[in-house]
């Protein structure tokens, strides 16, 4: 990225009251002590009365400079990478920003590493990012530019805690900073934490005092809870956000606005460990960009573009995800020249490799940003920058890497070599994956992702056959041990699933047009490896080298609960809805349109546990390695959070207090039934 330069010189859980009276520190002195995110104070989020719901018109952001929404993600190793990330918080950049980071709290005396940012330049993901660079990026729909600046921190001691200030080097410099831990090095004990779906807290939790669409104050007891969790053990070493960050593509007038408040709230864990999303659908956005992300240059100006299809705001429309996050990269460049770094990538540490995989590229589901409008002569939505969108228009990002093909033996999909454009994110998962289980340090592999292979939820989106024909013969193939999701709003585990039932078909039961009520379809269901837990010590574990178990997470904080679940009425066993197809658009502007929903229903014996009580929740799992290769334990427990009382009124004004016993604990391991082997030492598990 041009123009991105880099110098250096030598050198427990938050209340909502404590949060809500934060201020930034002033003067460049300042040590960390007392260093909080100061965009939000009493008076901006508490406003006389609440909003009646979110704002119809672009809200300005704000002129100031102080450094705001800090953000840590691990680099390419994290034993000893660690990116630094940080906003300003509206559409003025940083007059001379800098970081500082050192071994020791950052003190006049201990003033750190210096590091010195570049000049912004506006997002470019065709070349590589230098160490320091400074990112501007222009929502298509309202024209504002907000600003982001990335360090990328190198050559860090493994286990270790730093140190980090970054200034806005104003007259009067304003600051902001933390402290993080690297990761251990080999095998070591280490903790992480999962949700997805997370969205911003309601008015009165928020830096700007405003309610966006899926608003909720879960959203901010959830990242007290990555702080300071249920069972009293202690935050974990890093977080996994498993898609739909923030719901920005939901308030087309206000996206930038929206993405503020998600960052300073989850800023409160952010800055402390590092935070890794996976892409979901609603970081697709609309804007005035081809597919590609530059310009869109039809006749007509800015009006014009949507009609004329560049209605994506920045490449893929992502634009906001890929300028604020700088996550590891996969060294894939797309056929449009597009490095695809951040879109997907894997991390590892100790004994267990992270793989986050972008779903929006082999699911049917239509359900990104959509304008789908059932009234007869719809206007376009039009927004403040003049940006116009059709009625009926749907970003779809299927293929968006490359080609796939439908493989009739077992009805999988697998990368078109002969289009000349195979699709690059399934044969990097498939490189990925095999050079994990050829690596003596790997033991397990978690895959986290946002939608869904498997759900039964009533009203959400259904189980998705892309995921199932295009990543589950490589996760069979290949062994996965666990995979995250989030997507539909509540909790549901299955059993470990191994390869599928060809027989067990499924059947049609709202039909897109090209097919037929009561029709046969085949949804390649999951085969059941094994119903039978095993016991570990005083708890129960599941083998993994037996099966693959798949766990939705979507409960972070979305104010649209979906834990109601679907079961045979002549039966009772669980039923699913599962997307066999894309999702058909039907209709005409005269006439108006509509968007169909998930189109057939299986049996889903592969169903093993659900939360009918509480939608939200999130996950913790203990990695123990054991002794020697092919020991390690993943321990789970997942605890349910209530509720925000009044949450469907405009008050939201009720509290949460975190549930200290889980709703469930489970071990996952290689081999704990015996089947397998295993058999040189003693089993070590956690049982925190």
């Amino acid at each position: 990225m041009a123009g991105m330069g880099y110098s250096s010189a030598g050198g427990d859980g938050v209340t909502r009251r404590h949060f809500l009276s934060g201020v930034i520190v002033v003067g460049a002195a300042a040590g960390l002590a007392g260093v909080t995110d100061g965009a939000l104070t009493r008076s901006a989020a508490l406003a006389a009365t609440a909003p009646s719901g979110p704002p119809t018109t672009t809200l300005p952001l704000p002129t100031t400079t102080a450094p705001e929404q800090l953000w840590l993600t691990w680099g390419a190793n994290p034993a000893t990478d660690v990116t630094v990330s940080w906003l300003a918080p509206g559409t003025v950049a940083q007059p001379a920003p800098t970081l500082a980071y050192s071994r020791f709290p950052i003190t006049p005396a201990n003033p750190g590493r210096l590091i010195v940012m570049p000049e912004p330049q506006p997002l470019d993901v065709t070349g590589q990012y230098r160490r320091a660079s400074s990112v501007s990026f222009t929502d298509g729909l309202n024209s504002q530019t907000t600003y982001v600046y990335h360090v990328q921190l190198r050559d860090l001691e493994p286990g270790t805690r730093y140190y980090y200030q970054v200034s806005d080097g104003a007259s009067t410099p304003a600051t902001a900073g933390a402290s993080f831990e690297t990761a251990p090095a080999g095998r070591a004990k280490f903790r992480f934490s999962s949700y997805g779906d997370l969205a911003t807290p309601s008015w009165d939790l928020n830096a700007s005092g405003n309610i966006w669409h899926e608003s909720c104050d879960n959203a901010y007891f959830a990242v007290s809870a990555v702080e300071s969790p249920g069972d009293g053990n202690g935050a974990p070493l890093f977080h996994l956000l498993n898609g739909d960050l923030c719901y920005a593509n939901l308030d087309v007038m206000n996206a930038p606005g929206v993405w503020r408040d998600f960052g300073v709230n989850v800023s409160r864990s952010a800055r402390n460990r590092p935070w890794m999303p996976a892409l979901g659908n609603h970081e697709t956005e609309f804007g005035t960009c081809d597919h590609a992300g530059r310009p869109g240059s039809a006749a007509g100006g800015i009006a014009a573009q949507g009609a004329a299809g560049n209605y994506w705001n920045g490449p893929y429309g992502y634009g906001h995800y890929l300028s604020r996050f700088l996550l590891p990269d996969n060294d894939v460049t797309n056929y449009d020249g597009n490095r695809l770094r951040g879109n997907f990538y894997s991390f590892q540490v100790g004994t267990v490799l992270f793989v986050s995989l972008d779903a929006d590229d082999v699911i049917y589901q239509d359900g990104a940003a959509a304008y789908v409008n059932s009234a007869a002569n719809a206007a376009p939505e039009t927004t403040t920058s003049g940006a116009q969108i059709p009625n009926g228009i749907t970003t779809y990002n299927r293929e968006y890497t490359g080609d796939l093909k439908i493989v009739a033996a077992d009805n999988s999909l697998v990368p078109d070599f002969s289009t000349g454009t195979p699709n690059l994110q399934t044969i990097w998962l498939e490189r990925t994956l095999r050079e994990a289980r050829g690596d003596d340090g790997i033991d397990m592999i978690v895959v986290f992702m946002h939608q869904c292979a498997m759900s039964t939820s009533l009203p959400g989106n259904g189980s998705d056959l892309g995921i199932r024909q295009a990543w589950l013969p490589l996760f069979d193939k290949y062994e996965v041990d666990l995979v995250l999701s989030g997507h539909e709003h509540d909790y549901e585990r299955t059993y470990p699933v191994r390869g599928y039932d060809p027989g067990a078909l499924g059947t049609v039961v709202a039909p897109n047009p090209d097919q037929t009520a009561g029709a046969k379809v085949d949804t390649r269901r999951p085969h059941v490896a094994t119903t039978s837990s095993v016991p570990v010590g005083s708890l129960q574990g599941w083998d993994t080298e037996l099966g693959t178990v798949f766990l939705v997470l979507g409960g972070g904080g979305t104010n649209g609960p979906s834990n109601v679940y679907g079961k045979d009425t002549s039966d009772g066993l669980p039923q699913a809805k599962v997307i066999t197809e894309r999702n058909a658009v039907t209709g005409s502007e005269a006439a108006g349109f509509h968007k169909n929903a998930a189109d057939s229903i299986e049996d889903a014996p592969w169903s093993a546990a659900i939360n009918a009580g509480d939608a939200y929740g999130y996950a913790i799992f203990d990695v123990d390695p054991g002794r020697r290769r092919g020991e390690t334990t993943i321990t789970m427990q997942y605890f349910a959070i209530p509720a925000v009382s009044n949450e469907a009124g405009s008050a939201h004004d009720g509290t949460t207090t975190l549930p200290t016993t889980p709703f469930e604990t489970f071990v996952f391991g290689r081999g704990l039934s015996g089947e397998h082997g295993h058999e040189e030492a003693p089993l070590v598990t956690t049982t925190a």
